[in-house]
């Protein structure tokens, strides 16, 4: 499933909407649990296929759907991170913002309430994680990572400042 979400992110973004919208017809018709979240637990790498399924369903929305679908991938964002409050682990914090940042990189900044809101998201967990995993001292520098979360929390704090979602030079001691 995720090489054939990677296809479809590259047809968004080519302007390939027929192709692509094959593609988001199945995202949306998939199973959703009793808070409207893709169910995507019997999918094999559903962890991993969640950040190219949101970054397709935006990149759609964006691109060629004049972002109807905003409201839906939002109201799953705010479940997701609602699960995640409760049970914050480093993993999942990690995946939730890798997805989190992925789906952002596709949210138009002209709608702006929505793409405010998941920015807000992505960075009250980037806090978090700083607080829960680093405390007030930050990464060693130099420092390799300790793991595949750390990893990929430091690839996204360095995408997202990139991007200029993040001050560089605030956050640039944690990548």
């Amino acid at each position: 499933m995720k090489k054939e979400l990677e296809q479809a992110l590259e047809q968004a973004r080519q302007g390939e909407t027929v192709k692509t919208a094959e593609i988001v017809e199945r995202i949306k018709a998939l199973p959703r649990d009793a808070a409207g979240v893709f169910d995507l637990s019997a999918t094999k790498g559903g962890q991993e296929a969640r950040r190219a399924l949101y970054s397709v369903y935006a990149a759609y929305e964006t691109d060629c759907n004049k972002k109807e679908g905003y409201p839906d991938i939002l109201q799953q964002m705010r479940v997701m991170d609602a699960r995640l409050q409760e049970h914050y682990d480093m993993q999942e914090a990690a995946a939730y913002m890798d997805m989190a940042l992925g789906t952002l990189m596709y949210i138009d900044q002209q709608i702006y309430e929505y793409y405010r809101e998941l920015m807000d998201l992505y960075k009250k967990n980037v806090h978090r994680f700083i607080e829960e995993f680093y405390g007030e001292g930050g990464l060693q520098p130099g420092a390799a990572p300790a793991g595949k979360a750390e990893e990929s929390f430091r690839e996204g704090v360095r995408l997202a400042c990139r991007e200029h979602i993040l001050l560089e030079d605030k956050y640039e001691m944690y990548y």
